[in-house]
């Protein structure tokens, strides 16, 4: 898998690129079907101004035609990142539950034609 983890208009050491790193590896371990995940992190206004302008961007891919973008804006960077994460996980959980269910149906309707 490809991870690419992009920060603008922040100072970096306040991203924490190593549980990003943790966080890609995890959703790499239990969906095998991702290549790529894309990680924009911003400070839509700009390091000298407060306010909820922190954002965590993802921007995933896989196969079968798998896209996701995911975007969370909080005041902390760390509960952004957080978020975004957390919903990766909720929609591919669902994508993976479709995916399989689609599968096992069509293995059942040809094993039907096969009797």
């Amino acid at each position: 898998m490809i991870i690419q983890i992009s920060i603008r208009h922040m100072i970096a050491s306040l991203v924490n690129k190593k549980m990003i790193l943790e966080l890609c590896s995890e959703i790499n371990n239990k969906y095998k079907s991702i290549y790529n995940i894309d990680v924009k992190i911003e400070d839509i206004n700009g390091p000298h101004k407060a306010g909820i302008d922190k954002c965590c961007h993802l921007k995933v891919r896989g196969t079968n035609n798998l896209a996701f973008d995911i975007y969370d804006i909080d005041n902390e960077i760390n509960y952004a990142i957080d978020n975004a994460f957390n919903h990766l996980n909720q929609i591919l959980e669902r994508h993976s539950c479709l995916y399989n269910r689609r599968l096992h149906n069509s293995n059942n309707n040809i094993m039907k034609g096969l009797k």
